[in-house]
C-alpha cells in the first residue's frame, strides 16, 4: 500500500510541475507577442487628450478684444489703449500736431460664438461711438470672425473763433482672421470698411450737408499681436494702414474733399 501511495504522489507532483511549466511558457509567449510600450510613450498624452493652448483657452473663456473669440454667456472683456495716425502734414495743410487717440473697447459673450461689442475712440475733436455684434468660428489654430457695428461720428471745434459741429451715423462691417502662434501669442488680421452718412455740419447756427459726401469713407487693415499673461489679462500692439477721405480725419479743413489718402496707424493697449 505504501508503494502504491508513493507512486500516486509522484504522479500527481509530476502533473502539477508540468502544468506550471506550461502556464509559464504561455504567459511568456503572450508577453513577447504584445507590443512593447516605452515609459516615454506611456507618459506622453495622446493628441485627443492634448491640453488647450493659452490662446484657445482665453478665446473660449473671457475672450480677446481683437482675436476671434467664442465667449460663454456672460463673460466680459474690457480693453483700454491708444492709437496714432501718422497723417502727412502736407495733406493736413501743414498741420504737424497730431495727438494720440484714446480707445475704449468691450466685449460681452452671448454664447454659441456670438458676442456683443462696443467701441469708443476719441481725439477731442473727433469722436466715434460704435455698438454691434460679432460671430466667431474657431478651428485648431485658425479662426475667423465677422462683425457689424453701428454708431455715430461726432466732431466739435469751438476755439479760435470757430463754433462748428459735425455729426454723422457710422456703419462698420469687419472681418478678422486669427492664428494661434503658440506660447500665448495670438495674431489677428482685421479688415474694416468705413461707411458714413448722411453727414451734417453746423457752422454757428446754420446747418448743412457736405456737397461731396459719400457713403464709402474708407477702409483699414490692421495686424494685431495679443499676448496672454498668467493673470488672464492681455497686452497688445498693432500696425496697419488706413485709406480714408480727408474729412474723416479732419472734417474742419476738408468739408467737401472727396479724395482718398493712405496713412499708417499704430495701436497699443491692455485688456482687463
Amino acid at each position: 500500500m505504501r508503494w502504491r501511495f508513493s507512486l500516486v504522489s509522484r504522479a500527481l507532483a509530476c502533473s502539477c510541475l508540468f502544468a506550471a511549466s506550461a502556464s509559464a511558457a504561455s504567459s511568456e509567449a503572450s508577453y513577447e507577442a504584445s507590443p512593447a510600450v516605452s515609459p516615454a510613450a506611456a507618459d506622453t498624452p495622446s493628441a485627443a487628450s492634448a491640453p488647450e493652448s493659452d490662446v484657445a483657452r482665453t478665446a473660449n473663456a473671457k475672450g480677446f478684444i481683437y482675436h476671434p473669440s467664442r465667449q460663454p454667456l456672460g463673460k466680459f472683456r474690457f480693453g483700454l489703449g491708444g492709437q496714432y495716425d501718422a497723417v502727412d502734414p502736407a495733406v493736413m495743410y501743414g498741420m504737424n500736431l497730431r495727438i494720440p487717440q484714446l480707445n475704449v473697447d468691450a466685449r460681452f459673450g452671448l454664447g454659441k460664438g456670438w458676442s456683443l461689442k462696443g467701441h469708443i475712440n476719441t481725439m477731442l475733436l473727433n469722436n466715434e461711438l460704435l455698438l454691434g455684434g460679432a460671430y466667431a468660428w474657431r478651428g485648431d489654430r485658425w479662426s475667423v470672425e465677422g462683425s457689424f457695428s453701428v454708431g455715430a461720428y461726432i466732431g466739435k471745434f469751438a476755439q479760435l473763433g470757430f463754433n462748428t459741429l459735425f455729426v454723422s451715423p457710422q456703419y462698420r462691417p469687419e472681418l478678422t482672421i486669427g492664428y494661434d502662434l503658440g506660447d500665448g501669442v495670438a495674431l489677428s488680421l482685421r479688415g474694416s470698411l468705413l461707411l458714413m452718412g448722411p453727414e451734417r455740419v453746423r457752422v454757428g447756427e446754420i446747418w448743412g450737408g457736405l456737397d461731396n459726401s459719400n457713403l464709402f469713407v474708407g477702409h483699414g487693415e490692421m495686424l494685431f499681436v495679443e499676448n496672454t499673461t498668467s493673470s488672464g489679462s492681455v497686452w497688445f500692439f498693432a500696425l496697419g494702414a488706413m485709406t480714408t477721405r480727408a474729412y474723416y480725419q479732419m472734417w474742419l479743413l476738408f468739408p467737401d474733399a472727396p479724395g482718398l489718402y493712405t496713412y499708417p496707424r499704430a495701436q497699443v493697449g491692455y485688456e482687463f
